[in-house]
Order: structure tokens, then sequence, then C-alpha cells
């Protein structure tokens, strides 16, 4: 049973520029392929230690998409401030059962010279030092999951668009 959700303070680009927790990973894969792997909700639970992704918007996404994300018992409901389709996509928390004030998350694909690079960049506000270890945690699941998502793409190259 999920946990009581709350709201947090709806943020954006300028709180977005002040994130300190950032991961990169190349792939010697298409950006195409890439960015979708981003939009299949299932693909997000092989790659990152999440049990639940759920689109809450209809397609096509676009600013103001929403999104609800599970880990565990934890639920994160999302709205997309940024999308550009193929290259990027940025939320904040608007509701969570995480002992958060806010949070954003920013997905960058950018093309590369012999594929593509996916760029990441979060910022979490907590009590005390809580923001800056939610944000560690965020960013190392990130960047151990990236290979994992390569993996994932190179595995089943038809359910990405190769």
């Amino acid at each position: 049973m999920a946990r009581a959700k709350k709201t947090h303070t709806k943020v954006g680009e300028d709180y977005l520029a002040a994130s300190k927790h950032r991961v990169s990973h190349r792939f010697d894969l298409p950006a195409a392929a890439v960015w979708a792997a981003l939009l299949d909700g299932k693909a997000w639970t092989e790659w990152l230690p999440l049990t639940g992704v759920t689109w809450t918007s209809p397609k096509p996404f676009a600013v103001g998409t929403t999104r609800t994300v599970s880990v565990g018992e934890m639920e994160i409901d999302e709205v997309f401030f940024a999308w550009e389709e193929g290259r990027r996509m940025a939320f904040y928390f608007a509701a969570s059962s995480l002992p958060v004030s806010a949070g954003v998350e920013d997905y960058r694909v950018v093309e590369v010279p012999g594929g593509c690079e996916l760029q990441w960049a979060g910022r979490v506000s907590a009590p005390l030092i809580l923001g800056w270890l939610i944000g560690r945690q965020l960013a190392g699941g990130l960047k151990a999951g990236m290979p994992k998502l390569e993996a994932l793409i190179k595995a089943d190259p038809k359910r990405f668009g190769l």
C-alpha cells in the first residue's frame, strides 16, 4: 500500500540551474533509441530501482505531461515543465511520500559522434542535509543505471526502434 503523499513546492529552470548532482553516459547508439527507452514506462523499472512508472497523461507528451513513479511503497507524482521531443524532458516533484519539500530531474539526449550522450541533473530540497543525500542517491542510481539502459536497448533493439 502506497504511503500518503504531500504536495511539494513547484520548481523549474531556476531551481534546476543550482543543481550540483550531474551524471552522463555515452551510448554507441542513435539518440532516437535512447529517447524511445525514456518514453517506455516499463523500461525505467529495468534499469533503475523503480517498481513502477505510469504515464498519467495521453500522448503526445509535452510540457504539462504527468507521470507517477513508484519506489517500493513510495510514490512520486511528476509534472514535466520542459519537453523537447527527442532531446529533453525535465520534471518537478508535484507530490510524493518522500520527506522532501521540492525536487527536480532533467534528462537530455545529446547527439555526439558515434552515438549520443544521456545527461542527467537533479536537485532535491529537504531538512538539514537530507536533500543533498537524496540527490546524491539519485545521482548514484543514475550512474549505475545508465550502462544497464544501454545493455537493455542492445538486448532488444526492435523494442526501441532499431
